[in-house]
């Protein structure tokens, strides 16, 4: 709801996307977890390994699309909202970098949360506080669950876009040229930060929960 009624209509509205975008995550992470857990260590745990692959996708997704001189015209769509409003046109490059920070934020929450709750459950339950076996623990379980969420994340993206490469295909279209096209690397992108996403909020909730729950 805070997408469709805060989010686009900021967007709509000429606020800076970059921002808007980082806020509103900000809002989904606390107010999820708060109201899923409640004020609990593990909650906290949970929302600092968010942010930080969450915050390490979106410097990622930055440089990646500057690097590879992304534009943001994805599809037909992308002229759509240029006609929007011409005088001040939408930032195509910052919804593209929004669009993929916000696809990667469902799945990073997943694995914080998951390795937080684990360690909780581990530190209720072990006399022994000591750093080095919660962060074994919780490295341990986030290597367990990162080929599954990676895998989730991939064949969704690669679900999405399956139409659009049939196409492609039937009019003989060779590889290097869909490999060319960015509606195929933008979701190219979205998969690949989005496991990034997922596999640096595992050491940030581990080293995080390790230190919070051994002390």
């Amino acid at each position: 709801m805070a997408i469709f009624m805060v989010f686009i209509p900021s967007i709509l509205n000429g606020r800076n996307i970059y921002a808007s975008s980082v806020i509103i995550c900000i809002f989904i992470i606390l107010t999820t977890l708060l109201i899923i857990n409640g004020i609990q260590k593990k909650t906290l745990c949970a929302i600092v390994g968010n942010m930080g692959g969450l915050a390490a996708a979106g410097i990622l997704t930055y440089f990646i699309s500057r690097a590879l001189h992304l534009t943001g015209f994805i599809d037909q769509d992308s002229m759509f909202l240029l006609m929007i409003n011409p005088e001040s046109p939408l930032d195509l490059k910052a919804i593209l970098w929004s669009s993929v920070v916000i696809g990667s934020l469902g799945a990073v929450m997943d694995i914080s949360m998951s390795i937080a709750s684990a360690m909780n459950e581990l530190a209720e339950n072990v006399e022994s506080k000591n750093f080095n076996i919660f962060l074994k623990s919780g490295l341990n379980i986030g290597q367990d669950s990162i080929g599954t969420m990676t895998n989730t994340l991939i064949l969704a993206y690669i679900g999405s876009s399956l139409s659009i490469v049939l196409l492609m295909m039937v009019y003989n279209s060779d590889l290097l040229h869909l490999m060319n096209l960015e509606m195929i690397v933008f979701e190219i992108i979205q998969a690949v930060i989005g496991s990034m996403g997922i596999l640096l909020a595992i050491p940030i909730t581990s080293l995080f929960s390790a230190y919070i729950f051994s002390k």
